[in-house]
């Protein structure tokens, strides 16, 4: 019987290390969080209030489109609404003549 406890405590002390290098482990990169949720930005978790249009305010939660808001902004009231983004992500092909 104590033979069996020494072999259990032996074994218990050589799987230290072992748990040492796990709990050493890095963690996830934080930074994989907000591109996953850039990803998902919708027109509407831009527009906070509601009011149906996006200024630049509102943008600074999406980097690309903050980085891209003169380009939506194509009337240049410094609002993106939605025939802006419309317009912009689908442009209307010319009329073969």
């Amino acid at each position: 019987m104590k033979a069996s406890r020494l072999l259990i405590l032996g074994g218990a002390i050589t799987m230290l290390p072992f748990a040492a290098a796990l709990a050493q482990s890095p963690s996830p990169a934080p930074d994989t969080q907000p591109q996953q949720q850039q990803q998902g930005t919708t027109f509407e978790s831009l527009d906070t209030n509601g009011d149906d249009k996006i200024s630049k305010e509102e943008a600074a939660a999406s980097q690309s489109v903050s980085a891209q808001f003169s380009r939506y902004d194509q009337n240049g009231d410094g609002y993106i609404d939605r025939a802006e983004v419309a317009s912009t992500n689908h442009p209307s092909e010319p009329n073969p003549q």
